[in-house]
């Protein structure tokens, strides 16, 4: 339904208590809102950190990383991510770009120790390959609703393909092998 047709009256209704009660904790569905986007941007930090200690080399870790997040997309309603971006743009950007800064470093991190570990090619550049997968998934969030609805294509989807064909373009044969290998003992079904 999206964050704008969603009432507090609504809210309280689906989880049971009076309206009033709700109010006693949150002055204002905006407010209602930002503590929702704390909560799941720290649910996603948990999340991560947990897949980073359970796996076992920087492949796997990357490709349990793009399942989680494709489980998370096909859970999300593209509407809600749209509300957001439209209705809370600056209170909701400060918690974001803090996200998306720990995201990039991550990806960078990622690439600089598959080149130490001759799984990526020595000439690929680290600022460039980081920058243009981010800019790619960027585009994915900010202009999703018009490639899904033009192509029949889900966001899980385009994000699997963006990110797959990332790593396998940075690929020495030895990481190939690696990448496949993974993705194969963690590929998702429908």
């Amino acid at each position: 339904m999206g964050i704008r047709t969603v009432t507090m009256e609504m809210i309280a209704d689906e989880i049971g208590i009076s309206k009033r009660t709700l109010y006693e904790h949150f002055k204002t569905k905006d407010e209602l809102v930002e503590t929702c986007v704390q909560a799941e941007l720290n649910r996603l930090i948990e999340k991560d950190t947990a897949i980073t200690q359970n796996s076992s080399h920087i492949i796997e870790t990357y490709l349990l990383f793009m399942r989680s997040h494709i489980q998370e997309l096909r859970q999300t309603n593209y509407l809600f991510i749209k509300d957001l971006r439209q209705l809370y743009p600056s209170s909701i950007y400060c918690k974001t770009t803090e996200f998306e800064s720990r995201i990039k470093e991550g990806i960078k991190n990622f690439i600089e120790k598959g080149k130490e570990e001759n799984i990526f090619r020595p000439e690929v550049n680290v600022e460039l390959a980081t920058l243009i997968l981010f800019e790619q998934l960027q585009l994915l969030m900010e202009n999703g609703e018009k490639i899904f609805s033009m192509h029949y294509f889900s966001p899980a989807e385009v994000f699997e393909h963006i990110s797959i064909n990332f790593i396998r373009g940075m690929a020495t044969k030895e990481g190939i092998d690696l990448i496949d290998y993974y993705y194969s003992k963690h590929r998702l079904t429908d």
